[in-house]
């Protein structure tokens, strides 16, 4: 049985680390507090105050301090602690943190609620809202040095409206960007694994420009797992996830039954998305997105980047993506930094309705290089969009094999940012200098600005049984059949 040690007056208080940020506007009510449990675990948090004997802060000092401390529980007591400067954790123990439906209020710590700066120690959060931080809600800081695998798992946790990051995991040496330029990919050689469950990312990031709900950066040779499951991500400034990946590295996700809706807001020169993945350098992005849904996102729904070297190949099923500013789903291999990679993907009971302009389609597949794109698209419905309502593109030296097969995609219109987005029903495109095979059963596409089909390439395209648009099947080049 773990001893349960008393939390000494006058215990050492953690270091303030100030994350200057301004303070953006007020944050989303707190959720209502289930019933609460006993609390159990190596230290207990029986004080609601900042510091001295028995609060959260003196817990995490004698953490620091004591490596045999490993669980750290709030007493049901203890409702809402009002920090006044940042808690950091430094020990080299993995540490989990049972809240117990406690808050911890960051509007007084003049940054970022609570830090962690260990080499390579694990974090678990339970049943803990962070809210209304200068900062970062949350911020694990992954050592250079650090090796194996960094792992973050939230259960049950609420971030709600910290004016930076709601959490952010950081294993980059040098996290920005800048258009055009290969990104820094400098990290430690470990891997990073979240795991965010049963929880919601509200109202974060209202301070500067590309603040998420949750953001992951992961650099150096480590590869990046994330598993997303029965959690929201709202109303955040930037994206409400966001997944970077550089150096030699893989991403694997594992998303059910999430929901990220009207992320994106905050700066209106760089708009932003409910669910956003950047793969740079060599590394596949695998995975399946089920049960899920991204509507009414200031950019895009679902955005899936692959560069450089390595295959993008993340299925979906049973996954909506309605009224976002742009593409509802979007998956580009090679997007900005080209080289080699495949484009593999099964979507199986897809829905996009309304989404806007500056789009190529709304649901929009494209491999960009000279890799090979192989596409099976099943019981898709893709209607009143600005573009194209299914937009499958093979640009380079690779082939395109599609089969797309009880779709239904009308009232698509064209948009007024692009001259070349032209509100066809399905529009399938091999412009590089391979070959496309395609097919189309079983479609309506009906009522589209556009054709109702239309495929331009060398190769064959087919389309059976298709209902729709008194010209079904449009032709720009290659030799294309319809059968009856």
């Amino acid at each position: 049985m773990k001893r349960i040690l008393a939390v000494a007056a006058g215990a050492l208080a953690a270091a303030a680390c100030s994350d200057s940020t301004p303070v953006g506007p007020s944050s989303a009510a707190q959720p209502v507090a289930p019933t609460r449990q006993i609390a159990t675990g190596d230290v207990i948090v029986t004080s609601s105050n900042d510091a001295g004997a028995g609060s959260f802060r003196a817990a995490i000092a004698l953490a620091n301090a004591n490596p045999s401390i490993q669980t750290i529980a709030f007493d049901p007591s203890v409702n809402t602690v009002d920090l006044q400067s940042t808690v950091l954790y430094t020990g080299s123990q993995h540490l989990t943190i049972q809240g117990n439906k406690a808050t911890i209020n960051g509007a007084g710590a003049g940054g970022t609620a609570f830090r962690m700066n260990t080499l390579g120690a694990d974090l678990t959060l339970q049943e803990l809202t962070v809210r209304d931080a200068a900062g970062h809600g949350v911020h694990v800081e992954v050592d250079p040095n650090a090796t194996g695998t960094v792992a973050v798992s939230l259960y049950d946790v609420n971030l709600i409206g910290n004016k930076s990051h709601g959490v952010l995991v950081n294993d980059q040496l040098d996290p920005s960007t800048q258009e055009g330029v290969q990104p820094d990919d400098r990290g430690s050689s470990a891997s990073v694994a979240v795991v965010v469950v049963g929880s919601s990312f509200i109202a974060n990031g209202f301070s500067v420009s590309d603040r998420d709900g949750l953001r992951v950066n992961e650099g150096g040779a480590g590869n990046l797992s994330l598993v997303l499951e029965r959690t929201n991500a709202e109303g955040n400034g930037a994206d409400g996830v966001e997944i970077d990946e550089r150096g030699a590295g893989n991403v694997t996700i594992d998303v059910t039954a999430m929901d990220f809706t009207g992320n994106g807001v905050f700066d209106p020169a760089d708009l932003d998305d409910g669910f956003d993945i950047d793969e740079y350098n060599d590394g596949d992005i695998t995975g399946t997105i089920v049960n899920s849904s991204a509507n009414r996102n200031y950019e895009e729904g679902f955005d899936i980047n692959e560069n450089n070297n390595g295959d993008l190949r993340v299925d979906f099923a049973k996954v909506t993506a309605n009224e976002n500013g742009e593409e509802g789903i979007d998956l580009e291999e090679d997007d900005d930094f080209g080289n080699s990679g495949n484009l593999v993907t099964v979507m199986t009971d897809i829905k996009t309705f309304g989404n806007g302009d500056g789009a190529d389609g709304a649901l929009k597949i494209r491999e960009k290089e000279t890799g090979n794109l192989d596409v099976t698209l099943t019981n898709v419905i893709s209607s009143h969009n600005i573009g194209s309502g299914i937009f499958v593109r093979e640009s380079s030296g690779g082939n395109a094999v599609i089969h797309i097969e009880n779709a239904l995609s009308t009232a698509n219109t064209a948009g007024a940012l692009d001259p070349f987005s032209l509100g066809h029903g399905i529009e399938l495109l091999e412009s590089g200098g391979g070959d496309m095979t395609a097919s189309v059963v079983g479609a309506t596409v009906s009522a589209n600005a556009g054709f109702g089909v239309t495929a331009s390439a060398s190769g064959t395209a087919t389309a059976a049984n298709v209902q729709g648009n008194a010209n079904t099947l449009g032709l720009i080049g290659g030799i294309v059949t319809v059968a009856p």
